[in-house]
């Protein structure tokens, strides 16, 4: 979806999990979401904060498939006419876990870098998400950042709903 913002949100909708959680399970105490066959916070989490972000922010939003297999959404999506046709500054990836991470992969911008993590986010290493391949491609700089989810692609795998506010705020 082409948007006036000069950001492109990126986020995928599959997860490792073959079935929908049957029982969800919410601490208020903590905040915490869970389920005993896998809540599917990589990438739910992601997609749950782009459409939270464009609700202040008309931004372009390119939600992948089968992510977690290799990429193939982002593959297919770069060989469209608009992936050459999109204009921005730079894309978001809402795909990491843990609190305030962000990651850069290849992008070598430091400028950018050191935006993104001037207050919140501190940089992080990861070895693979959707912007690996769109990033290098459309030839714009990006970032992974935290969705507050833990123990990604395991049925013990939660999400902290404070953690996941404060990126969104802070994205």
């Amino acid at each position: 979806a082409k948007g006036s913002f000069p950001v492109l949100l990126v986020a995928h909708m599959d997860t490792v999990h073959k079935e929908l959680p049957h029982t969800i399970v919410y601490n208020s105490e903590t905040q915490i979401v869970s389920s005993p066959n896998g809540i599917g916070g990589d990438d739910r989490c992601g997609i749950y904060m782009v459409l939270e972000v464009i609700k202040k922010f008309n931004c372009s939003v390119l939600f992948t498939e089968d992510e977690e297999i290799g990429g193939i959404g982002a593959d297919k999506f770069i060989e469209t006419k608009l992936a050459n046709e999109l204009e921005f500054n730079y894309m978001i990836e809402f795909d990491r876990a843990n609190a305030n991470d962000a990651v850069f992969y290849d992008c070598d911008n430091p400028e950018f870098e050191e935006f993104i993590t001037k207050e919140f986010y501190k940089t992080s290493w990861g070895s693979f998400s959707d912007i690996s391949i769109l990033a290098p491609y459309i030839g714009c700089a990006a970032v992974n950042l935290s969705c507050g989810y833990y123990k990604a692609h395991t049925r013990d795998e939660y999400v902290v709903l404070t953690e996941m506010d404060k990126s969104i705020e802070a994205a």
